[in-house]
């Protein structure tokens, strides 16, 4: 009985996990596809890959052996702490943008997670032009779309920070950054 109830759980864990490599598929292409085929004909999108996410508080981080992998940036925050990753992405200057997007996931696979994704700060330079402090983005991997309302004239660089926390539970407190991703016009 136990053998049949481990076969269905594995089962399950598979099914979820195709959903959710398709469901994250889909999500980029309709992001992608937003943006080349109606609102704007002529814009482009530059990605940064995770792994040139800086963080800001290294002695709030508890695993420093895999922070920057081929896959992004991969840490676990130390319990009850917060921090922020600082991006900066690729510029030309006096171009607009309005969205940018985050590939991420938060904990283990298949566990709750006790990490989050809390907020996102939008940077022209020194000034902020965006912020968003009311957002709870947890498990994946999954995508966010920030989305600052408006178009954004960048005059000296567009950078993106995002806070993360971590709980107190004796959960994982693993945080993945796979890329971020702005679109231009």
């Amino acid at each position: 009985m136990q053998m049949q109830n481990d076969y269905q759980g594995r089962t399950i864990m598979k099914k979820m996990t195709r959903y959710i490599r398709f469901a994250t598929l889909a999500g980029v292409l309709m992001f992608t596809l937003l943006f080349m085929a109606g609102t704007c004909p002529a814009a482009s999108i530059v990605a940064v890959h995770g792994h040139s996410g800086d963080i800001e508080f290294m002695d709030r981080v508890s695993s420093t052996d895999r922070q920057k992998l081929g896959r992004g940036l991969d840490f676990v925050q130390n319990s009850g702490l917060s921090n922020w990753i600082h991006y900066s992405i690729p510029t030309i200057p006096f171009s607009k943008t309005r969205y940018l997007l985050v590939y991420y996931e938060t904990g283990e696979a298949g566990e709750t997670a006790d990490s989050i994704i809390n907020a996102f700060h939008v940077y022209d330079g020194p000034t902020k032009i965006y912020e968003n402090n009311s957002i709870n983005l947890t498990g994946g991997p999954s995508y966010a779309i920030i989305d600052m309302g408006e178009d954004k004239t960048i005059s000296w660089g567009l950078g993106l920070s995002m806070k993360i926390g971590a709980g107190v539970e004796m959960m994982s407190h693993r945080i993945r950054i796979y890329a971020v991703w702005a679109e231009w016009h």
